[in-house]
């Protein structure tokens, strides 16, 4: 077992069927991140993050996803039985900021799922995000429009996250930007990509957009965030603040 509480050794010897296998038993429960209001310093709301048990062990869910993403149908119905769980024993309070990733609108059928769900839920935001190296923007293109209409906000995720995509499309929908760690890492390597990113949060405030700062992990992470003027953080910082879901096992 890690240091992160994950069991990376049992990596090796998950595949299709085993991910099959968890979602059959439901072995997975959800963790709520804080979004912290930095100006009010209070709880905005939480991210629903995915949580796997294989073997009871907890099993990092990147690779999860990665292997489910080759098949449409498993991927889907992961999806759905994620956030129907998350929805379900989602905190009482706050905004309920979920992860979704645009290849689940596929179908028609599909589409009109994610529309029933996201419409029937009050105070959601739907974090647009990517389990693979490429998007489709002529995807988004159709489906983000649909997705506001459910009355959800938007958020735009992983940006600068440089193994994930960028999509103009998403940040011109977007209601939030999200601004991966990786911007502190590259900040304190060389402090002038403060100035690409404070344009980043400059062209939110022109658009009336908000900013989350995702990751911060120490004093000095938040003293940077504060800095740069973004409205949200969230982390390993406030973890003490983290609401979990019952566990299926």
């Amino acid at each position: 077992m890690s240091s992160s509480g994950f069991a990376y050794d049992l990596l090796n010897t998950i595949g299709y069927k085993e991910v099959h296998e968890i979602l059959h038993v439901k072995s997975f429960w959800a963790e709520y991140e804080p979004v912290i209001d930095i100006k009010r310093s209070e709880i905005f709301g939480y991210e629903a993050l995915a949580r796997f048990v294989y073997r009871g062990q907890n099993i990092p869910p990147a690779p999860i996803f990665e292997i489910a993403h080759y098949s449409q149908e498993l991927f889907f119905q992961l999806e759905k039985a994620l956030k129907i769980m998350q929805i379900e024993h989602r905190p009482k309070e706050g905004i309920l900021f979920v992860n979704i990733d645009p290849h689940n609108f596929s179908t028609v059928e599909k589409n009109d799922f994610w529309s029933d769900l996201f419409s029937s839920t009050e105070q959601m935001c739907i974090e647009v995000t990517e389990n693979t190296d490429a998007i489709n923007a002529s995807l988004l293109a159709d489906i983000l429009p649909k997705l506001k209409k459910t009355g959800a906000y938007i958020a735009q995720d992983d940006i600068g996250n440089d193994a994930k995509p960028f999509c103009f499309e998403l940040t011109n929908h977007a209601h939030i930007l999200k601004f991966d760690r990786t911007w502190l890492h590259k900040i304190r390597a060389c402090s002038d990509y403060v100035q690409i990113l404070k344009g980043f949060i400059a062209f939110a405030r022109l658009q009336k957009k908000k900013t989350v700062m995702e990751g911060i992990e120490t004093k000095e992470d938040f003293a940077i965030a504060k800095k740069l003027g973004v409205d949200f953080v969230q982390g390993y910082l406030f973890k003490t603040l983290n609401l979990k879901s019952p566990h299926t096992l």
